[in-house]
């Protein structure tokens, strides 16, 4: 089995204080925005898509509001065809949830079975998505594929190597990726559980955020299971932790 961590672009949070709310106003921050392949002997999983590869032809990024400025500077496509999986060959996508900075590429997998959880589901295709941060036209096209809905964790491949973790808060059915790896050990693979290790070591809810007991509860099933498992977190957006991962063509065993 490998593990490869992916660039999804990354994104300046122009008020960090949405995020880490005792930060001061106006505080910018840089997070990263990694998209994960897993290799499987019995098939292939990206875990969540990162940003449009279609702003890398925007060198000056694409500003949304007063939030954030997204940028991408190496395509989803092209990581996914050097790593020797092109996306119209992956088996699974599973999404951490509906953000448009988690779900920007996910045309690119149109034969790939989704998972989901129901509720998150629900959500994104309901009557009023916009109340979660949702843009149905990032996302409308996975109607029209497989889709396996979850009530709860579920174990990808059948043999507990790859496990998805109904951890939800952020959004009603967010979801983390544990990746139990022979040579490695377990990665607990975050969505957005938390935005940065500070915030993670702090147990900070975002100000953008669904339900932050919720939020809390799912943080708190976490610490237990890394306890459980000798397992370390991967942040999704720390850009510093991230940075300093194993990039392509080099992967994780």
């Amino acid at each position: 089995m490998k593990l490869y961590v992916l660039d999804g672009g990354t994104i300046e949070i122009l008020d960090w204080s949405l995020f880490q709310p005792d930060a001061g106003k106006g505080v910018r921050r840089t997070l990263a925005d990694s998209c994960y392949l897993v290799v499987h002997p019995r098939g292939t999983l990206v875990w969540d898509t990162g940003l449009s590869d279609a702003l890398a032809e925007e060198p000056d990024g694409h500003r949304v509001g007063d939030i954030a400025v997204f940028r991408v500077d190496d395509s989803l496509e092209r990581q996914l065809s050097r790593a020797g999986c092109p996306a119209d060959t992956v088996d699974f996508l599973a999404l951490s949830h509906f953000h448009p900075d988690h779900v920007g590429n996910t045309a690119l997998f149109p034969g790939a079975t989704l998972f989901v959880q129901r509720d998150e589901y629900a959500a994104a295709f309901g009557t009023s998505p916009g109340d979660h941060g949702f843009d149905p036209g990032n996302y409308a096209h996975l109607r029209e594929q497989p889709v396996h809905t979850l009530d709860g964790d579920h174990d990808v491949f059948g043999d507990g190597s790859v496990v998805i973790l109904r951890l939800p808060g952020h959004t009603p059915g967010s979801q983390s990726l544990l990746v139990r790896l022979p040579d490695t050990g377990p990665v607990l693979i975050s969505g957005d559980l938390v935005h940065s290790l500070e915030n993670w070591a702090r147990r900070v809810v975002p100000a953008l955020n669904a339900d932050a007991d919720e939020s809390l509860r799912s943080m708190d099933r976490a610490a237990d299971v890394l306890a459980e498992e000798g397992a370390v977190l991967w942040v999704q957006h720390d850009h510093a932790q991230q940075s300093a991962l194993r990039r392509l063509p080099h992967h994780y065993t």
